[in-house]
């Protein structure tokens, strides 16, 4: 007697995302523009406004401050989303999807798109008109009274960062089984050269790292987030 399956599309549909006021959401439009996480992203991307920033900044402060914006986006109760419309919804309109979040990669692509956008000349209306949300304030605040540049900021995060990503990446891989030697020849490549990518791993949307088939690498421990 042959056993019947359900097709794997059904065995692993998710649940459509349901967008809330702290999501970012990818698109065109009034509606896009006008949604209140679209509004908060960028008067938060203007409280690091930075004349000398295309210019004076490195790569890795550029992604830094990134970081730091899509964490607290992340951070937000509930937490916020980059989304985008799935490929066959394209084609809808205002909030209409349906949605799929961005890998983290995405999210801070995005976020870079943004505060190169904010940092030029010719856009000193970025943000105008938009009334800046009260955690939004909190961090301008902060930024203002902490007596640091925002480029010596983004600095010293640069720096944060690396040691988190290491730290992040040490963990999976010592997870997924890989010898410590091959750890410390990978850490000792990306510390060298922080564009380096560590083959068998990838970042996921929460930001922590997770095995991928590569091979001389364990099998994939678990199936790795957008």
């Amino acid at each position: 007697m042959s056993m019947r399956y359900p097709p794997q599309h059904q065995q692993y549909s998710k649940p459509p995302i349901v967008v809330t006021d702290n999501d970012v959401l990818s698109g065109r439009g009034v509606n896009i523009a006008a949604h209140p996480g679209n509004e908060r992203f960028r008067t938060l991307v203007t409280t690091r406004a930075d004349a000398s920033y295309c210019e004076t900044y490195s790569a890795t402060e550029k992604k830094a401050v990134a970081e730091e914006i899509v964490r607290h986006i992340s951070s937000l109760d509930p937490p916020g989303r980059f989304l985008k419309r799935e490929g066959r919804g394209q084609v809808s309109r205002g909030l209409n999807g349906p949605w799929e979040e961005l890998s983290r990669r995405e999210a801070i692509k995005k976020t870079c798109q943004a505060l190169r956008d904010c940092n030029r000349s010719d856009r000193a209306t970025y943000a105008h008109g938009v009334a800046a949300p009260t955690d939004v304030k909190e961090v301008a605040e902060e930024l203002a009274t902490s007596g640091l540049a925002l480029k010596d900021r983004a600095a010293r995060a640069a720096e944060e960062c690396a040691v988190e990503t290491s730290s992040r990446l040490r963990e999976a891989m010592e997870q997924a089984g890989v010898p410590e030697e091959t750890i410390e020849e990978q850490l000792r490549r990306q510390r060298a050269d922080p564009t380096y990518v560590i083959p068998g791993f990838a970042m996921t949307a929460s930001g922590a790292f997770a095995p991928i088939a590569q091979p001389g690498y364990p099998a994939v421990l678990q199936v790795i987030g957008p």
